[in-house]
């Protein structure tokens, strides 16, 4: 029905939202996860959404991303999993740490969820062990040695906005993309 909504932020509280979208105000469930990384009150937010119609109930649940909206489907697709317990499953764990106990088949990860027992554990592992890809991201070297010049630039005493700026124009005149030291000492000349 609604994919996303793109709107002001006019209220927020862990679980709920409220976003105005050309003058109508959706309430909106979320999960903890999203809430931490919401915009201020009163700034511009898109929402992906569900929209659960249940007998007299309409609800609509929202997620920041797809990928949180394309897994909170796929929760509420195994038997027995409601849209506010694949909620509550998607604010105790990040994604990436649900996806791996269900790979595992780690039975405590999944029953730490407030209504989730050890049989609706074992059915969630059986119904969506197949269905689960884990993507670890692989960091390039390039990313790995930016990280690495940060993290010295930022112990020599410079805030994280002056050693990233320094270390993007480095990477950028620096001939050997390798050499950790080399990159610093390029980085410093930009500070």
């Amino acid at each position: 029905m609604f994919y996303y909504l793109k709107g002001v932020l006019q209220h927020k509280s862990p679980g709920l939202v409220l976003v105005e979208v050309r003058g109508v105000g959706y309430k909106v469930n979320l999960p903890l996860s999203s809430y931490e990384t919401l915009p201020e009150e009163g700034k511009e937010v898109k929402i992906y959404t569900y929209v659960h119609l249940y007998e007299d109930k309409i609800s609509l649940y929202g997620f920041l991303n797809e990928e949180e909206r394309d897994f909170f489907l796929l929760l509420i697709s195994v038997s027995k999993i409601g849209p506010k317990t694949a909620l509550r499953i998607l604010s105790k764990n990040s994604l990436f740490e649900f996806k791996k106990a269900i790979k595992e088949g780690s039975l405590s990860t999944l029953t730490n969820v407030s209504g989730i027992g050890k049989k609706t554990a074992q059915r969630l592992i059986l119904e969506l062990s197949g269905k689960i890809v884990l993507e670890e991201k692989v960091k390039s070297v390039e990313e790995t040695l930016m990280e690495d010049a940060l993290s010295g630039l930022i112990s020599l005493g410079y805030t994280h906005k002056e050693a990233r700026g320094a270390v993007e124009q480095a990477l950028s005149s620096c001939k050997d993309k390798t050499d950790l030291a080399q990159l610093i000492k390029e980085a410093l000349r930009y500070i």
